[in-house]
């Protein structure tokens, strides 16, 4: 460091031989600092490159046929649905690499095609035709049978089993945040509080399953205390004319409000039981109401020409509904006393069917 001092004193014009000599070693000295700075950024780098080597992932995707050439296949994040990368489909096949990170998932989307995938280290295989296809690494070969079993399953009981198997085996990595949303829509508020409970930070820390247990808190706040939230729908009628929810809620009668909608396979598995309920009960004191949301007017409209429903509905509702009701997913089932206070919400199955009954004894 001295060095840097610098000896102006001259004699006959020749710089001084301790400045000279000084000179010399801070040349010196720099060439190997310099050579040293060089090997520690080489060697930091290597690590660094072998480092994610090590963590990589790729995917590697095809699609249905050579009309999808060129478009592009999008990654979003599964819970926020935020963009992080994309890709074009050349020759019907594209590819993603990147950094892997099996405490987030990943949702591939081109055209109307989707698929889930866990950016696992590995190499990972998906036919975006075919969402059951993702495999090649041990998480994602276990969520594809995971997509399989509840594609595969409509009853409750069984859902609930495989759910369960699934999400203890997974409990604090992106497996168990999937299976757990998805499984939320079969749940009871106390039962998936108690799942949530039981899992691990990453599981935990998933926003999505976060607004689910303030959401079941704030449910229970209202049960029996606070009157219904009245909506309008300006043509929320089959016929286009203006319906709201005061139209049938405390008129009298105890309404159940079936919040649906004909893309929700949960929501036309619960069917059934609806039916058997309203024929057994349906008159002066009891009425079912559905109320279609999140998604278009026609789209249900064509849906009810096609399986008719024997009670009344409010389509086109779009997320006025969930708004007001804090809806997580849908069915969402909602039991309103004569006087329109809420009596229960998230009825489901068994449980619907003994709700009513008590009710109406």
């Amino acid at each position: 460091m001295h060095c840097l001092y610098q000896n102006n004193n001259k004699k006959n014009g020749i710089v001084s031989k301790k400045v000279y000599l000084c000179r010399n070693y801070l040349l010196f000295l720099n060439i190997e600092m310099i050579l040293s700075i060089v090997i520690s950024l080489f060697s930091a780098s290597m690590l660094v490159t072998c480092s994610q080597a090590q963590k990589m992932y790729i995917i590697e995707g095809i699609v249905p046929d050579k009309s999808y050439d060129n478009q592009i296949v999008y990654m979003y994040d599964y819970e926020t649905r935020e963009p992080v990368d994309s890709v074009f489909v050349v020759d019907g096949k594209f590819t993603f690499d990147g950094v892997a990170d099996t405490a987030v998932i990943r949702l591939l989307i081109v055209n109307r095609l989707q698929s889930v995938i866990i950016p696992e280290k590995g190499k990972i295989f998906v036919d975006m035709a075919n969402p059951q296809s993702i495999k090649g690494t041990p998480l994602n070969n276990e969520l594809s049978k995971y997509i399989s079993g509840m594609d595969y399953y409509w009853d409750r009981e069984q859902i609930n089993m495989l759910s369960s198997r699934f999400f203890n085996e997974n409990k604090n990595n992106a497996l168990g945040i999937y299976v757990l949303l998805r499984w939320s829509t079969f749940l009871e508020p106390d039962k998936f509080d108690l799942m949530y409970s039981q899992a691990g930070d990453i599981v935990r820390k998933s926003a999505p399953l976060q607004n689910i247990v303030e959401t079941n808190e704030s449910n229970r706040q209202t049960v029996g205390k606070n009157l219904f939230a009245d909506f309008i729908i300006e043509n929320g009628n089959i016929d286009g004319s203006r319906v709201s929810l005061s139209d049938y809620v405390g008129k009298g009668k105890y309404v159940l409000v079936d919040f649906w909608a004909s893309w929700c396979g949960p929501c036309i598995a619960e069917k059934p039981v609806l039916i058997e309920v309203y024929d057994k009960y349906k008159g002066d004191k009891f009425e079912i109401l559905g109320v279609a949301v999140w998604e278009e007017r026609e789209r249900t409209k064509k849906y009810l020409e096609e399986h008719n429903s024997p009670w009344p509905q409010i389509i086109g509702a779009g997320y006025i509904p969930g708004d007001l009701y804090g809806l997580s997913g849908i069915p969402h089932i909602i039991l309103f006393a004569p006087d329109g206070t809420i009596v229960a919400r998230e009825l489901r199955g068994k449980i619907l069917k003994a709700k009513v009954n008590e009710v109406m004894q």
